[in-house]
């Protein structure tokens, strides 16, 4: 697969499973080039699952999105082509501002106490739900942390999205506070530690959730 393909493909998905995030109403063409970034950073991660040929599947951490961040402003024409219709809408545009120059958080827990490494986005497309994907995905970024030298990383999970907070738990995540990121949407901070032993599944897992799961492929 091509890496632009790879990267539309990311974005789409996105798109689709993180409908109430602000970055999934920039488009995909800005998700598209922020998922490049990602994927080009050294300190940040971009891993997927195909069937099929596709994706499915993907996850994406960072040791700090610094590094990505600079890695779009250091693309002005295609950060402003892919940004074009926010262009017409000075709060939009703020925001994507203010998220581009620097992570505002703010709430009832010290950013001193949480990780540096954290997971930025999970997604897996609803008909393969139940195969074991995510979980799979999961663990192999807390294997990525771990060669890292991370011991933790933490999950900001937007405070009324239930699912996902049932998932953290059942992954072994615990939550550490709250707080409110770039003056807005109110948010749990989930930790999860990254034991020694720990090992991300290797190859397409299977569950007798979803009789429709097949075998598939991993990507980084």
């Amino acid at each position: 697969m091509k890496p632009a393909d790879r990267y539309e493909q990311v974005a789409r998905l996105h798109a689709r499973g993180i409908d109430q995030g602000f970055l999934s109403t920039l488009g995909t063409r800005f998700l598209s080039l922020l998922y490049e970034a990602i994927d080009g950073s050294s300190q940040s991660v971009l891993l997927t699952h195909e069937e099929d040929g596709r994706i499915v599947g993907f996850v994406s951490g960072s040791l700090g999105l610094g590094t990505v961040y600079r890695s779009l402003l250091r693309r002005p024409l295609r950060l402003a082509a892919s940004l074009a219709p926010v262009l017409l809408s000075p709060r939009r545009l703020w925001r994507v501002i203010e998220i581009l120059l620097h992570s505002r958080k703010s709430g009832r827990i010290d950013q001193r106490d949480l990780p540096t490494a954290e997971l930025l986005s999970i997604v897996v497309e609803p008909q393969w739900r139940g195969c074991g994907i995510a979980e799979s995905l999961y663990g192999r970024l807390k294997s990525h942390f771990r060669r890292t030298g991370q011991l933790s990383f933490q999950i900001v999970v937007g405070e009324a999205l239930g699912p996902a907070h049932r998932f953290y738990r059942r992954m072994g995540a615990e939550p550490a506070g709250g707080l409110t990121v770039h003056g807005h949407a109110r948010s749990i901070v989930y930790v999860q530690r990254v034991a020694a032993a720990d090992g991300a599944a290797v190859g397409s897992p299977q569950s007798k959730d979803n009789p429709g799961c097949t075998s598939g492929r991993v990507g980084q």
